[in-house]
């Protein structure tokens, strides 16, 4: 896929991750819409920073795991921009769920706001892409849904349905649509993660040293120009799976 010219959603773009994947694909020439669910103030910032890159963006206020919000994101950003030729499932939340503690509600929201967010949007955009002949996916799990951590179990779980599906879609929507994951290791860890846990991970790591946001917006790069791979989930992690 050429990224100039093209037009790319984005869930969860306001900030973090989903924000530097954005501006990264603007400096590439697309298009960027995104969405957003509570941060507005950081969507207005975002959306003139990829202003400020040349890009024509638009940031929509959606719950990424709703169908209905999800529909009306797909078609505003159709009649702006003209079609999707690039979506970035990246909407997550990274939350402590200890297995001992875990409660049926925390196991329903992890599910929600780490695999849903990833499913409704994917089969949505999928099938709009199918219908236009051209598209690509790129979903965002975790490498710790390969190597599950116990107080987070949850949220492992859920990020291994993503992979899961990735693989399916690259499957059920070829050859028309490419469809890959990132496996992120120690990127941007929340500001509550324990610090001797942060010590851990990076001392895990290959490298030695936590990732950065712009490591995984490279590789969401790569994911969208590599016109010959799909079905792949890419470790972006250091070498943590080794740990």
């Amino acid at each position: 896929m050429n990224l100039h010219g093209a037009n790319v959603l984005i869930t969860g773009g306001a900030h973090r991750l989903g924000r530097a994947i954005g501006l990264r694909l603007a400096e590439a020439g697309a298009n960027v819409a995104f969405t957003y669910l509570a941060s507005a103030d950081a969507a207005r910032q975002t959306q003139r920073e990829l202003e400020q890159r040349g890009a024509r963006a638009l940031a929509l206020r959606a719950d990424a795991a709703d169908d209905r919000q999800v529909a009306r994101v797909v078609s505003r950003v159709r009649r702006t921009l003209g079609g999707i030729d690039l979506f970035v499932a990246n909407a997550g939340v990274f939350r402590r769920t200890p297995l001992a503690a875990a409660t049926p509600a925390d196991w329903d929201d992890m599910l929600r706001l780490n695999f849903a967010v990833m499913r409704v949007p994917a089969l949505r955009v999928g099938a709009l892409m199918r219908r236009q002949g051209h598209g690509a996916i790129v979903a965002l799990t975790d490498i710790s849904a390969h190597a599950p951590w116990a107080d987070y179990l949850p949220y492992c779980i859920a990020k291994r349905a993503v992979a899961a599906l990735t693989v399916q879609l690259a499957r059920r929507l070829a050859p028309a649509v490419r469809v890959n994951a990132i496996a992120p290791g120690p990127v941007l860890m929340p500001d509550d993660f324990p610090a001797a846990a942060r010590r851990s991970e990076i001392r895990r790591t290959l490298l030695r040293r936590e990732g950065s946001a712009a490591d995984i917006a490279a590789a969401v790069q790569y994911l969208a120009e590599a016109d010959y791979v799909t079905g792949v989930v890419l470790p972006v992690d250091g070498g943590r799976r080794f740990g």
